[in-house]
């Protein structure tokens, strides 16, 4: 019997959920907001999946299946030309400052 989902730990709401391209009619993939947030943190921020993991409190090796689930959607979507909708996902936004150089609303919001 599988074991519950743990909740991933995200920065905050992403303010853009739906990218079209120009001739879309090729459907829509959707990334949830726990891949997206694994995407931010290796290809954006720069960090390695064991901190990254860390700070969504996840392990190592689920780090790794949701940033593979999320590339995987986005080469899709880009190679296909699909549009993109980030919506559900097993997440909660994190109380404290996550420290992420600023790029998220969260960190962004306790700078200016």
């Amino acid at each position: 019997m599988p074991r519950n989902a743990k909740c991933r730990k995200v920065c905050a709401e992403f303010q853009h959920k739906v990218f079209t391209p120009e001739e879309s009619g090729q459907g829509y993939v959707i990334i949830c907001v726990d891949e997206l947030e694994a995407l931010r943190f290796c290809d954006l921020e720069n960090l390695d999946q064991e901190e990254a993991a860390q700070r969504m409190g996840v392990s190592r090796g689920t780090f790794q299946r949701i940033l593979y689930s999320a590339r995987h959607k986005s080469v899709e979507a880009l190679c296909e030309g699909k549009g993109v909708f980030i919506q559900g996902g097993n997440y909660e936004i994190k109380e404290e400052d996550c420290h992420c150089k600023f790029r998220c609303k969260r960190c962004r919001r306790g700078t200016s």
